[in-house]
Parts: structure tokens; C-alpha cells; sequence
């Protein structure tokens, strides 16, 4: 419960400023705050695109670059090992890449050259016996994680829940150009200013707008003008499509064909949901800056394709489809902008992360691109917030978040939501027009 408005007096002052709390913010959080005193502001108004996604972090296994995929590996072991250390609860089972026969000499290749772990199969899972597939070539996967994207966020926040605050970001103070002074929220109704030796944006798909509110702060004409130039090419915005199914499945994860299957254990028995996503559709990606306060519209007929795609390829799933509820959505993903192409087939993937620091001292924008990426880029951030501020300072009279009552909300994945919208199967066909039995 956040303070009325003027119960809060005074500016909250800290060593470092993290906006945003998704696996990127929270992960540099949770490591500056072994040393320095830390806020972490999640803005309502920037949903967390950690908690829209699938939870699959991937180890590299669909790119198409060798340098690329090694470090991608290396990420998502370590991701695994984090995931054993503090008893985070994850699929355990290895994941199913389904390859078609003209793309497996390539594609055992490349996971040769990357040192990926693969074991050919004899078959297919029972649900896809039969169908499209029948022709393709199955591998497990060893070295991809499946986890509950809301577990992995309350873990990286239980230390430092007390310095997570949920409020908006209203504006960036500059005296200067050279850095930035405050940072103005708004807790409660109440504005409180942010006084911080280091600023990181690692809001994802936010990070672009929140660029503009801080590039139009700058005095300097030309630096202005630069700066919002960079900004419009700052980051790619990926609409990603996600079909859910709900109901008594089995513990199925991987790519089938160019459908990823994602499976997470929601209930007793056997009861999961599937999170299927087809490939990224370039011609709805944009760069730069995007409006992030309404969901992106959902397109009937691409619905559709992906539910008479998974029937096709999973047959077992026809004669269960009546038992099942479901659902669809579109996420977000922000990724570097070489990825705003018209086809991205060209782009060595997976594509790497980005940093800006726009010309300010103490300042860093974030962007991983490969979620399993947020270890490295946070990393790598700490060092750089140690090399610039030093001794952590003493803020023992100023307000600190705790004082503020207004923490960030429970982390719950989408499609656990309470609101989260399901319906049975003659409804959602109906409403998608989907004419596959």
C-alpha cells in the first residue's frame, strides 16, 4: 500500500537507480546490491516482458552462428546451475528439436561446431506420432531450461523485495548535460525525486520510451537531435504469438518443426499448460520506441494457422482438443536492432546484447536480446557501476524504497493469471474462424 501523497517528504537517495524488473533489471539489481544500496522501479505502465514470455531459455540450438551459439550454451548452463543452487524448480527432462531432412546436415553441424549436446531419438513424442512430422529427424536437446518465467523473477527479487517499488516514471532531472541528477516518480500520487550515483534502464521493450523522456532533457540543440536519432533505432520489437492450451498434457518442451512447445506444470497430475510459439512474423517487427500501455491487437487468421499447424503435426491432440482450455496472446521481446529486417534469415543469431550510455556519466541502457544473455550483460554492468562509483555512499538520513510502502506486486506468469482469459474448445474455434476438426 503505497503512502498518501503527503506522507512522503524528501528525496530518496541511493547508490544505483535500476528501472525495470524484469530478469534483466533484477539480475544487475540483486549483484549491485552485494556492495551498493539499490532501488528498483518497476513501472505498471512497462509490463515486464520476462513474465510474456515462454520461460524456454534457449541455448543456442535454432542459430545459425557458431560464435554466436557458444556463449548462448554457456549462458544457459549456467542458468541451469543458478536453478539447482537456490532449489528453483525446473523441467528436468531434456527438450525436442524435430528438424526437417533437408535442414539436418546443417543444423547437426552447427551444433557440432558450438559443442551442443544432442541425442538422436527413435521416435517422436505420442501426441505428434503421425502427423506432419513423421518425416523429420528427432533430437533432446540436453543444455536448454524450461522454468516459470514469475519463479525466476521472485527468486532474483527475494533479497532485495524491500527496494523493489512499483510507481511511474514521470522525469529526468539534468542540470547538465553530462549526467543525470534525479530521477521524478510518481508513488501513490506522490512525486518523490531520485537522487543516484548510477542509472540503468532495463525496462526491455520500455527502454526506448523511457530514452526519449531522457534525451529531451538535454540542453545541447545538436546532442538533442543525436540523441533521438539513436533512439529511434535503439531496439527491434518483436511480436511473438503465444497459443496456450491448459489441461491434462504431457511434459513436452521443444521445437517441432517451426512451432516451440513449451510445457509448465500448473496442477496436480498431469495438469499443464502449453505455451506454442510459431516464428516471429519480421514484418510486424518495428524499431524503436512503442506504446506499451495497450496489448498488441491479435490477428484471427495468423490464430488460426498456428492451431490447424499444431493439429497437423500433433494428431493426438484432435481427439483431446475438446478437453482442453484455450487461450492466445502476444508478447513483446525487444532485441537488437539488426533484427528490424524484412527477413532476418541473414542475421547471425542468436543476436547479441547492446549497451548505450548516451554520453552521460553514470548511466547504462540494457538490453540482453538472448535472455539467457541477462547473466553476461549483468555482469558485465556491476563491474562498470564498481568502476564509476567506487566506496558505496551513506544514505542513512535519507528516504530509502522501504520507507516509500509501495512494493512491486506478486510475479505471476501470464497465463496464470487470475484475469487470464480461457475458453473451451468450440468457443476458440469459433471465435478464430480455425476450420481444423
Amino acid at each position: 500500500m503505497a503512502p498518501p501523497p503527503d506522507a512522503v517528504d524528501g528525496e530518496l537517495a541511493v547508490d544505483v537507480l535500476v528501472i525495470g524488473a524484469g530478469i534483466q533489471g533484477l539480475y544487475i539489481a540483486r549483484e549491485v546490491a552485494k556492495t551498493y544500496s539499490v532501488c528498483v522501479v518497476s513501472d505498471p505502465a512497462t509490463t515486464s516482458s520476462t513474465l510474456e514470455s515462454d520461460g524456454y531459455l534457449s541455448a543456442g540450438y535454432d542459430g545459425n552462428d557458431v560464435n554466436r551459439i557458444q556463449p548462448a550454451r554457456r549462458a544457459a548452463a549456467w542458468w541451469r546451475l543458478w536453478a539447482e543452487s537456490n532449489q528453483v524448480p525446473f523441467e528436468p527432462g531434456p527438450t525436442w528439436y524435430v528438424v526437417t531432412p533437408d535442414e539436418l546436415s546443417r543444423r547437426t553441424r552447427l551444433w557440432t561446431d558450438a559443442a551442443l549436446a544432442v541425442t538422436q531419438s527413435d521416435g517422436l513424442p505420442p501426441l505428434f506420432a503421425g502427423g506432419s512430422l513423421a518425416d523429420h529427424v528427432a533430437f533432446r536437446t540436453e543444455t536448454d531450461l524450461v522454468v516459470d518465467p514469475a519463479v525466476v523473477l521472485t527468486e532474483l527479487r527475494r533479497d532485495i523485495a524491500d527496494r523493489c517499488l512499483e510507481a511511474e516514471v514521470v522525469r529526468f532531472g539534468l542540470f547538465t548535460d553530462e549526467a543525470i541528477d534525479d530521477v521524478e516518480i510518481e508513488v501513490g500520487g506522490a512525486l518523490v525525486p531520485v537522487v543516484a550515483r548510477f542509472v540503468v534502464l532495463a525496462a526491455g521493450v520500455g527502454n526506448a520510451d523511457l530514452l526519449t523522456k531522457l534525451s529531451s532533457r538535454l540542453s545541447d540543440h545538436v546532442r538533442r537531435k543525436s540523441a533521438k536519432e539513436l533512439v529511434d533505432a535503439s531496439q527491434a520489437v518483436r511480436l511473438q504469438y503465444q497459443l496456450c492450451l491448459r489441461g491434462d498434457l504431457p511434459d513436452v518442451s521443444g521445437r517441432f518443426g517451426h512451432l516451440t512447445v513449451t510445457s509448465h506444470h500448473v496442477g496436480p497430475g498431469d495438469r499443464r499448460v502449453w505455451v506454442i510459439s510459431p516464428p516471429v512474423d519480421d514484418a510486424r517487427t518495428t524499431l524503436g520506441p512503442t506504446n506499451t500501455r495497450f496489448d498488441p491487437p491479435i490477428d484471427g487468421p495468423t490464430v488460426a494457422a498456428v492451431v490447424e499447424d499444431l493439429l497437423a503435426a500433433g494428431p493426438g491432440l484432435v481427439e483431446q482438443a475438446g478437453t482442453l482450455e484455450w487461450s492466445v496472446y502476444v508478447s513483446r521481446r525487444a532485441q537488437h536492432p539488426s533484427m528490424a529486417t524484412p527477413d532476418t534469415s541473414g542475421v547471425a543469431q542468436p543476436v547479441p546484447a547492446k549497451l548505450e550510455k548516451l554520453d552521460l556519466e553514470g548511466f547504462l541502457a540494457v538490453w540482453p536480446s538472448h535472455l539467457a544473455y541477462a547473466q553476461f550483460v549483468g555482469d558485465s554492468v556491476a563491474e562498470r557501476v564498481a568502476e564509476a562509483l567506487g566506496p558505496p555512499g551513506d544514505y542513512a538520513d535519507s528516504l530509502q524504497p522501504a520507507d516509500l510502502g509501495a512494493s512491486a506486486p506478486e510475479l505471476v506468469a501470464r497465463w496464470n493469471r487470475s484475469d487470464f482469459p480461457w475458453h473451451d474448445w468450440e468457443s476458440f474455434r469459433q471465435t478464430y474462424a480455425i476450420t481444423a476438426p
